[in-house]
């Protein structure tokens, strides 16, 4: 996956894969554990879906103790670094999975519907007046994952210079606004 985030499915040789798993390069040996390559992106797709359940049970569990713009600016926390642990299979995603309908439909429907769901959840719980906490919840992923994106584009650093805790903060003290009805919905 490391290498398909960084030179994209397409670019990626079956040597090269082979090489980096210390396999001989070029001699067949990727085959003995994946019939395809596609079926080694398939397999990493699945490890990623499995590997956002522990943010979803997080969503469960972000404790009273602490202030509801905490708990806010906790599960902000959580995404963005949700996106960075996967970074190699989210560049995939954004640069070549429009090639694969079938399994790009499956980030959507096991992978984000499934974060949409439990975070549409969480925020109905944490912002019972608003309106449209569906809405909300997928305002709050846009924000997160466009962050992560630009940052990821330019090299680290997010080219309006804001760093990942300005933003976050400024995220949470928005979505408890909204939340609260200070800031009116449309």
């Amino acid at each position: 996956m490391d290498l398909f985030g960084r030179h994209g499915y397409h670019a990626t040789t079956i040597a090269q894969i082979e090489a980096a798993a210390g396999l001989s390069a070029g001699a067949g040996g990727l085959y003995r554990h994946f019939k395809t390559k596609r079926a080694l992106l398939e397999e990493g797709l699945r490890r990623q879906f499995e590997a956002g359940r522990p943010l979803v049970a997080y969503l469960e569990q972000t404790g009273a103790e602490l202030s509801r713009r905490d708990r806010f600016l906790a599960v902000a926390r959580a995404g963005l670094r949700r996106l960075e642990q996967e970074r190699d299979v989210n560049r995939l995603l954004l640069r070549d999975l429009a090639s694969f309908p079938d399994l790009l439909d499956q980030v959507r429907t096991q992978e984000l519907a499934r974060v949409h769901e439990a975070l549409t959840g969480w925020v109905a719980r944490e912002s019972p007046r608003h309106p449209d906490p569906a809405a909300l919840a997928a305002v709050l992923m846009a924000a997160v994952s466009h962050y992560w994106i630009f940052t990821d584009i330019f090299a680290g650093r997010h080219p309006h210079g804001v760093d990942s805790e300005r933003f976050l903060r400024t995220l949470a003290d928005l979505a408890v606004a909204v939340g609260d009805g200070v800031a009116d919905p449309p």
